[in-house]
């Protein structure tokens, strides 16, 4: 079956958050700290649970987030429901269209899938959240990091082979040229060498900054696409000079 990236989001987010609010609401900035999942991205994650029902948020310095019910009555398939619709085992028209496909003459697939999908959903109805939080003896989540991850953390890395704190800015909701007036204050407060992780949503980043860091002697590493958001990676020049 075909599981969303923002599904498994979505899963590690509400096991933290079942782990750690307890006694009070969890912030957006310690799930995504604790789960490695970037802080724009997890927000939209966040946003549907919440819509869906299976969170509640608190607003204020001491918000957050927590399960709106018990991880026991929390399945599986209510979150990937919410995040990323019907569970689809193959990008079979008869399934997500009812079975309107105009090629469902003849197909000896789609009663394949239809019966996957059952079982799949079947597997899902029946796992909840506690399932989920019962096999994990300490209560935490943990994961090995993803092969994209690993190269971002292996851009952190200052010559010599020792780990350079990288640093985030979530500029997000900002118009140009906000977010260039913001990184240059942060990359001031920077080690020569160390990396700027910077979150943006407004189209005008995709020029500026590079241009920024182009004028200033700081090195731009690129960026990536995620939806309207995007990620850039900048690197503080190794003098001051290009501070």
């Amino acid at each position: 079956m075909l599981i969303s990236l923002k599904s498994e989001y979505g899963l590690r987010a509400l096991m933290d958050i079942a782990a750690e609010g307890k006694n009070r609401p969890v912030g957006r900035a310690g799930i995504a700290r604790r789960q490695q999942i970037p802080l724009p991205y997890l927000t939209q994650v966040l946003g549907r649970l919440v819509n869906g029902g299976l969170l509640k948020s608190t607003r204020g310095p001491a918000g957050g987030y927590n399960l709106s019910r018990s991880p026991a009555s929390i399945s599986l398939l209510q979150v990937i429901t919410a995040l990323q619709g019907q569970v689809a085992p193959a990008n079979c028209d008869s399934i997500r269209q009812g079975g309107q496909c105009g090629r469902l003459e003849g197909c000896g697939l789609a009663g394949v899938w239809s019966r996957l999908q059952s079982a799949s959903e079947r597997v899902l109805e029946k796992t909840s959240l506690m399932d989920i939080l019962s096999e994990n003896v300490s209560g935490k989540v943990s994961r090995p990091m993803r092969s994209h991850e690993t190269a971002a953390a292996g851009a952190g890395r200052r010559e010599g082979g020792k780990p350079s704190t990288h640093k985030r800015l979530d500029c997000i909701g900002d118009a140009c040229p906000l977010p260039i007036v913001r990184i240059a204050k942060e990359i001031r407060e920077l080690r020569p060498s160390q990396i700027l992780e910077v979150w943006a949503d407004d189209e005008g980043a995709k020029a500026d900054i590079p241009a920024w860091c182009m004028g200033t002697g700081n090195d731009f590493l690129g960026h990536e696409a995620h939806g309207r958001q995007m990620k850039f990676m900048i690197r503080k020049a190794a003098s001051e000079a290009g501070a």
